[in-house]
């Protein structure tokens, strides 16, 4: 059985409308260690006939076989396996990887084959020492001359066994004692066991060969056909150079990876202003993502805590709502409904909210503000710390004393910025106006009962009080507080309140201790002449909103990734179109379609991994400059964000790096080889 048979086969290109048939019916048959040289002019086909017979193209009509094997019926990743195992080739133009020394050019088809990296640079080393470039090892392709990168290339067709050894026009490029020595090592080789086909225009070449083969347009014009008497042989190893031996799936995929990643980082290496671009735009983008969520997490951290610590476990209750009829006034809350409500599952405490607009004047500063009754509990309760000054004593809380403390608010409106409040006197009197609700003046006219005083009356400021919150939470005016004994004697002397404030003790849910505490109140009022407000219930609607707003500013830092990332798969596009020639190398010493996608897909997460991880340097470094400048947010860049952004970064790379891989897979070896 011939080791290499062709029946009629035929390979047809199409240029535009005209088909133009390179291979016309062509069937030859040629034994395991012949030495065949195909000759002929220029557009005869026999480089045609070496794709073929190399498997780097596929004939159009006919059929191939390899060892009784028909190669026609194999897959993509088949044909690469025959290249890998069967085959080495050696061209005209030499064809090795510029970011590669010799050693690793010579061992790269072993890669392909999972050989590991001890193993395969032994050989590598081995074949290039019998080749007379020991001391070329580490030289780069472009510090090789002619004769050197061609002996390289022999000693890659050589790395996995080369039983087929296709030599196109191998001395084409060479000078005349170049060439007269590859000549010498082809016949070295063939006397050693491999077959040599030899591809050539020139006769004196061809002469070297125990066989001619001449194409013409196409076909075969001339064979000499197998020498008489030539015997197939097995072909022995090469003591000179320890063979190696393939490993299997897992340690093929193992080297893949070990050797993708070390291509991508040269490749990066190799075109360094290109690689800082495209990791400029991974960065950008995911440092925006980073930034907006940290800054956005903090925010909401520091404004739900906050408003949480103020709001949560409160309920307001106050007369009055929308739904009574016009003029109606309902009644104000008696203490004994308030004490009722004492008793309710989940109910900690009950304060009753005595609250009055009054007109304060400091000298010629007038103010509308708000009077509300003050005890030993308020701070606490109203998140409110002494800003200057203090807060009441037990005396002044017990005897009724005439003095005031104001917040920030009404501080402001009395006083000037640079004049301390306190010690000062003011005189506080009725505005005529009344709260009309929680925490703050509308404008209505004064409730019936009430009873505000009317003539001046002389308060001591003691001191002023600000939030002990970041968010500074203050209802309508500003509030001067007086002890709530003083309210009742000098301000307001009625035993009913017109709104109070429920603690929860947390036992029971916000929505059940409201449906009860309005239930009671109805049973008590006769009707539900009143309005609620649940502070649990409204952080949770902001903390819906505030979730939304968060989403939304991912979702613009999202698009500057977004934009990253198509950069990278332009950049990743040109690389393909720019590496073509060395996908076609890889092809033709064994990489599978998989292979070259793994490489290129490993490049653009290796390539947005990198940018990944400078963007989180710089979310890292604008959070310490932001913690600095200021101290109400805490920017927190963590480790999860970290993982985030470089599962993130990954995701880029694969999702934006599948196009450029899945087209350069798709190329053909033969098309590949072709390119410049």
């Amino acid at each position: 059985m011939a080791l290499i048979e062709l029946r009629g086969v035929s390979r047809r290109y199409t240029l535009g409308a005209i088909e133009v048939r390179a291979l016309d019916g062509i069937s030859l048959a040629i034994e395991a260690g012949e030495f065949v040289a195909i000759m002929g002019q220029s557009g005869s086909g026999k480089s045609t006939l070496m794709n073929v017979l190399g498997c780097l193209d596929n004939p159009s009509e006919g059929q191939f076989f390899i060892d009784g094997q028909d190669a026609g019926q194999f897959g993509p990743d088949e044909l690469a396996a025959l290249r890998r195992e069967r085959f080495g080739f050696i061209f005209q133009r030499y064809h090795l990887l510029p970011h590669l020394d010799a050693r690793g050019n010579a061992a790269l088809p072993a890669v392909y084959a999972g050989v590991g990296s001890g193993a395969r640079g032994a050989r590598a080393q081995a074949l290039l020492e019998r080749l007379g470039l020991g001391e070329r090892l580490h030289h780069k392709p472009n510090e090789l001359s002619g004769g050197q990168q061609q002996r390289v290339s022999i000693a890659r067709a050589l790395m996995n066994g080369g039983q087929i050894i296709l030599a196109d026009e191998p001395t084409g490029a060479l000078d005349t004692a170049s060439g007269a020595e590859m000549l010498r090592l082809l016949k070295e080789l063939n006397a050693a066991g491999h077959t040599i086909i030899l591809v050539t225009h020139d006769p004196t070449v061809a002469a070297h060969a125990r066989r001619v083969i001449e194409l013409r347009d196409g076909r075969v014009v001339k064979d000499d056909g197998t020498p008489a008497g030539h015997t197939p042989q097995a072909l022995p190893p090469a003591p000179e150079a320890p063979q190696v031996q393939q490993g299997g799936w897992l340690r093929r995929w193992q080297v893949q990876w070990r050797e993708a990643v070390a291509t991508a980082w040269l490749s990066l290496q190799g075109n360094r202003l290109r690689t800082f671009l495209s990791m400029l735009g991974i960065s950008i983008g995911i440092a925006s993502v980073v930034s907006i969520v940290a800054l956005t997490s903090a925010a909401r951290s520091t404004f739900e805590g906050e408003f949480q610590s103020v709001m949560s476990g409160k309920i307001w209750i106050w007369r009055g709502n929308n739904r009574l009829p016009p003029g109606a006034q309902p009644p104000s809350f008696r203490l004994a409904e308030i004490d009722a409500l004492r008793s309710l599952p989940g109910v900690a405490s009950v304060q009753g909210e005595r609250q009055l607009p009054v007109l304060l004047r400091h000298r010629s500063s007038d103010a509308n503000l708000n009077a509300r009754g003050a005890d030993g509990n308020t701070l606490y309760e109203r998140k409110l710390k002494v800003d200057s000054g203090r807060f009441f004593n037990a005396y002044e809380l017990s005897e009724g004393a005439q003095v005031l403390v104001l917040d920030e608010q009404s501080r402001k409106a009395l006083f000037k910025d640079s004049e301390s409040p306190i010690g000062k006197t003011v005189l506080l009197s009725g505005s005529g106006a009344t709260s009309g609700g929680l925490g703050g003046g509308d404008g209505s006219s004064i409730l019936p009962g009430t009873t505000p005083a009317t003539a001046a009356l002389p308060f001591t400021v003691i001191g002023t009080v600000k939030a002990d919150t970041q968010l500074g939470i203050n209802f309508g005016n500003g509030i001067a507080f007086v002890p709530e004994r003083t309210f009742i004697q000098r301000l307001d002397s009625r035993p009913a309140v017109d709104a109070f404030s429920v603690q929860m003790d947390f036992t029971q849910p916000p929505e059940e201790v409201l449906r009860h505490i309005k239930h009671r109140l109805v049973a008590l009022r006769g009707a539900e002449n009143f309005s609620s407000w649940s502070g649990d219930s409204e952080f949770r609607k902001m903390q819906d909103v505030t979730a939304g707003f968060a989403a939304l500013f991912a979702g613009v830092g999202a698009i500057a990734l977004l934009v990253g990332g198509v950069g990278v798969m332009n950049i990743m596009l040109v690389s393909v179109s720019e590496r073509t020639r060395e996908i076609g190398i890889r092809m033709a010493v064994g990489a599978r379609q998989g292979d070259v996608r793994l490489q290129f897909l490993i490049e653009a997460v290796v390539l947005c991994c990198l940018g990944g991880l400078v963007g989180v340097g710089f979310s890292w470094l604008g959070a310490q400059a932001l913690n600095a400048a200021q101290d109400k947010l805490a920017v927190t860049v963590s480790w999860s964000a970290l993982g985030v952004a470089f599962a993130v970064s990954s995701a880029v790379g694969l999702i934006f790096g599948t196009v450029p891989a899945r087209r350069a897979a798709a190329l053909s070896p033969v098309d590949a080889l072709a390119r410049e």
